[in-house]
């Protein structure tokens, strides 16, 4: 039981995870590996990641960025998974988090989402894989008479 948070309260399962880094009003490196995992994507694949999870109603956890690319907080050994080639996969040694306040376009480490409106922190990797994989490019082999240039 986390003490400082009521039962019903919405950050019970990112407090459970990160303690006082949730709450924190400075940036803060947590360790992956050991209670949860990330995936990192560009912004452009990430934010269409976020809206479909939203149109189609499915659960979502917290969103974190830094300049253009995204992080998404994932259950431990979500590694399993195939996850597109535009994707890093995150298991150790650890993140940055940002600050609680920090919002918008001003902050180059911000959060696009503390889980809202659930609270949650985590997101199903088979959801996000799968809609991941949905809309990001996958790359075709050259064959070696394309790269030529040439008469």
């Amino acid at each position: 039981m986390i003490p400082t948070l009521a039962d019903d309260d919405p950050g019970r399962e990112a407090y459970a995870l990160l303690g006082t880094a949730w709450r924190s009003s400075t940036t803060r490196a947590v360790a992956t590996g050991g209670s949860f995992d990330a995936v990192e994507t560009e912004q452009r694949y990430a934010g269409q990641a976020l809206e479909r999870l939203r149109a189609l109603g499915a659960s979502r956890g917290a969103v974190s960025a830094e300049g253009d690319r995204w992080t998404f907080f994932i259950p431990l050994g979500s590694g399993r998974f195939a996850w597109p080639p535009s994707v890093t996969y995150i298991s150790g040694p650890a993140v940055r988090l940002p600050p609680r306040s920090a919002r918008g376009a001003g902050f180059s480490l911000r959060w696009i989402s503390r889980g809202e409106p659930t609270g949650k922190f985590l997101t199903p990797p088979d959801e996000l894989v799968t809609v991941l994989t949905e809309i990001t490019p996958v790359p075709s082999p050259r064959h070696p008479c394309e790269a030529r240039s040439g008469s």
